[in-house]
């Protein structure tokens, strides 16, 4: 962490930022003086060429401003990132809650994220496991169950050993003089002790790590576990040389007590009736929330099992109400320092309802897509870091430490299935985090971001699985800006605040604004060639400070192309989340919840993308070739820059061949359900046309014209073994502060009449609302 604040200090200044926001406008400005009237438009073309290029300035420039927040934040921190945090007294530390919110999640996954979580130094807090695993799945249940109490075991065999050392110090502190050097020698045993067991845990942890996911779970080893070994070695060692007194051995003693946190449980929500079974993380961590604070009892009615208040003695469940929250997904985990770092930023700002680091991703992933994906992952923490200089900083999801009055401030009661449901985290949206932000804007509550990274979570390995979670990106912004302006403009200082809405409402906006202006501009390469020729020269200072911002966080700068062709490849992806947000806002209904899958297998690519991406590079090919065949060779000039680029992504990033047969269960998958309506559309066929021979055109035909023409709905992976786990579930992030942006996958392809999802054609069809976690894939299993 050190060396991460050092390498901080190195970076690019505020100074040199403004110098590049200066040179986009400048820019900007000379080219609509000197080619306005020499671009060969005329009347409305040029107006839409214009609004375009208006629109990459405007992201390009929101880029730039939140890097010079960082900036300014990162000088105005300067020798105050490196101080240790006092250590609080269990009677004195606020109590924290750390809910992780887990729906079949892989056990190699789920230990990580406990174990980082319990070794997280700090006095009083306790975890909770929020198991959203369906009671009818049996075998996902036991397993998620029984990775829990395995874990919480170890942690309590070591635990208990450390409370022994501090109750024979009680004894001795009351029957025996004070004798400093054998109490330094007591504490060195139990700190050794300690030592040992976290060596061995980090043995055990290895030989439950994944070939695939080496990277992440050698993180975990060396990161959480083996540093905090050496960590407390150091310590040992220093205490072996001390002359103490009787309040730091008390002081020590207290402190190795509450090292390890064995106070792990769980709740299953969808045991009960009476609280909310919504297919997603939102309703998960509010039905658990709204229990923090009372005592319950589980009643049996009608063949139904619900949770009531305790009026008597008689308690089946017991929650305290915490003063914090700390809301952790179970694919990410958190370091030493993290809990006792946020404590003391809430404490110390009381305006404060929200304090994190927005994470990193683990760093040295194989995989092209994992390594590009997580780019563009670790630039937006600077983002994050500058929209909190503003004071426009969005509750990201993955990780938080929220305070327990501010929830109860922005809760409201919705019905669900005709009872009441408690809520705090709004589920209006997939960004559950981003639409909860609003929220606590109106009450009053700030969002904090902690300049030094203490949280790490994972990063989708392969196209796919990306294309779910960046069109869960992408969806949801259109649908909460008008909260954001009506909380804006009820504002006394909104005049003040004019920054702050230009950065929340480009965070909102900038999937709908990047990806149309850069698809509009490519599109318009083949109509004007002097003009779209200097695009990307004005936008130089926004590539050349993203350069510089990769290899500072560690990239190559080189990879810039690789982010430009990713983002290229989720062009389609994130204008599937846009219409799901048309969708929604037309016609009132939520989206569904699809959670990222983070499994060694390759997830099903979704056909639109492919034939999106490949359609785009024919129109490419026929600008370029145009271009050279009439001797215009500055019109070929972007068309063969985008050429490369779709060439490079859809063979590194997405895989052209493997795509191409994803198509195949897709495309068997329509023609079956082609058939089935037919055959129940038969009897109500209508004959609305002349006859064309001894033929009809009939209602039934029509609606196989459609099934055929319409393509898959989201959210499948390739067929699996049954015996096969469930993807990990993934966090909510926020919307990402680039050009282009996100994505989705294809329908549940059917084969031999079963469908991959686990139903039967003609079943009934999930609802609106409802989660597709599809299957992992089997190696050994034959593709279809």
């Amino acid at each position: 962490m050190r060396s991460w604040v050092a390498e901080q200090r190195r970076t690019i200044g505020s100074t040199g930022i403004k110098v590049a926001i200066a040179s986009s406008i400048a820019m900007f400005a000379g080219f609509a003086a000197f080619h306005f009237g020499t671009l060969g438009m005329t009347g409305s073309d040029i107006v839409f060429y214009y609004a375009m290029l208006s629109a990459l300035l405007y992201c390009s420039l929101a880029y730039q401003l939140n890097r010079f927040g960082a900036s300014r934040r990162r000088e105005e921190l300067a020798g105050l990132l490196d101080v240790d945090v006092p250590w609080r007294e269990p009677a004195n530390a606020p109590s924290v809650s750390i809910l992780i919110p887990t729906y079949r999640e892989e056990r190699r996954v789920l230990i990580g994220t406990i174990v980082s979580a319990a070794l997280a130094e700090y006095a009083n807090r306790r975890i909770v496991v929020l198991v959203d695993d369906s009671p009818a799945d049996q075998k996902a249940l036991k397993a998620t169950l029984s990775t829990i109490e395995e874990t919480a075991g170890w942690l309590k065999d070591q635990a208990d050993r450390l409370r022994a050392a501090n109750a024979a110090w009680q004894t001795r502190k009351s029957t025996q003089p004070f004798d400093p050097a054998a109490e330094s020698r007591h504490l060195v045993e139990a700190y050794r002790d300690l030592v040992n067991w976290l060596n061995s845990l980090a043995a055990r942890l290895d030989a439950e790590s994944s070939e695939e996911f080496s990277h992440v779970d050698g993180f975990v080893i060396e990161k959480i576990v083996r540093d905090a070994a050496a960590r407390y070695r150091s310590r040992g060692d220093r205490l072996a040389s001390a002359d103490l007194t009787w309040a730091e051995a008390d002081t020590e003693h207290a402190r190795l007590a509450v090292l390890l946190c064995d106070d792990i449980g769980h709740f299953q929500r969808k045991t009960f009736d009476n609280l909310s079974h919504a297919p997603n993380k939102a309703m998960n961590l509010n039905a658990y929330i709204g229990l923090m604070g009372g005592r319950y009892v589980r009643v049996h009615r009608n063949g139904v099992t619900g949770l009531e208040p305790a009026n008597g003695s008689n308690v089946d469940m017991d929650i305290p109400r915490p003063d914090y929250v700390l809301t952790l997904d179970a694919d990410s985990v958190i370091l030493n320092r993290y809990v006792a770092t946020l404590v003391e930023v809430l404490e110390s700002d009381p305006t404060a309802g929200v304090a994190q680091t927005p994470y990193l991703t683990f760093p040295n992933g194989d995989s092209p897509v994992e390594r590009i994906a997580g780019a563009t992952t670790d630039i937006q923490y600077l983002v994050h870091q500058g929209s909190s200089w503003f004071d426009a900083a969005y509750w990201v999801g993955a990780n938080a430490l929220i305070r327990f009055s501010a929830l109860e401030a922005i809760a409201k009661t919705q019905v669900e299935a005709g009872k009441p449901v408690k809520v705090f985290i709004q589920d209006k949206t997939v960004i559950e985090d981003t639409g909860s932000t609003i929220d606590l804007l109106q009450r009053g509550w700030r969002v904090q971001n902690h300049f030094v990274p203490l949280a790490y979570s994972a990063t989708p390995a392969d196209f796919g699985a990306l294309a779910i979670q960046r069109k869960r990106w992408a969806n949801g912004g259109l649908i909460i800006l008008p909260e954001l302006l009506r909380e804006y403009m009820r504002s006394p200082e909104r005049m003040n605040r004019f920054p702050e809405l230009v950065l929340r409402t480009h965070y909102l906006l900038s999937p709908v604004i990047g990806n149309v202006a850069v698809f509009m501009l490519m599109i318009w390469a083949g109509a004007e060639a002097s003009g779209i020729l200097w695009t990307p020269v004005i936008m130089l200072p926004y590539f050349a400070l993203y350069m510089l911002d990769l290899r500072r966080l560690g990239y190559r700068a080189r990879d810039l192309f690789g982010v430009c062709a990713l983002n290229l490849m989720l062009l389609p992806v994130n204008f599937a989340g846009i219409l799901a947000s048309i969708v929604q806002m037309v016609t009132g209904r939520k989206g569904s919840f699809n959670r990222t899958p983070k499994v060694s297998s390759r997830t099903y690519v979704p056909p639109y993308a492919l034939l999106f991406n490949l359609g785009v590079l024919m129109l490419m090919l026929a600008y370029a070739t145009r271009a050279v065949m009439y001797g215009e060779y500055s019109g070929a000039v972007i068309p063969i820059v985008n050429i490369l680029l779709y060439s490079y992504g859809l063979i590194r990033f997405v895989g052209i061949l493997d795509s191409i047969g994803d198509m195949f269960p897709a495309l068997r998958r329509m023609a079956l359900a082609c058939t089935d309506a037919l055959t129940r559309l038969s009897r109500l066929s209508v004959p609305f046309l002349p006859p064309m021979g001894n033929r009809y055109v009939t209602v039934p035909g029509l609606a196989a014209a459609l099934i055929l023409l319409t393509p898959a709905p989201s959210g499948s992976r390739i067929p699996a073994a049954p015996e096969s786990p469930a993807p990990a579930a993934s966090t909510s992030a926020a919307p990402v502060h680039r050009l282009p942006m996100t994505m989705t996958p294809p329908a549940h392809p059917v084969v031999d009449g079963v469908a991959f999802n686990g139903s039967r054609l003609g079943d009934p069809a999930p609802q609106e609302g409802t989660t597709v976690d599809a299957p992992s894939v089997d190696p050994e299993a034959p593709r279809p």
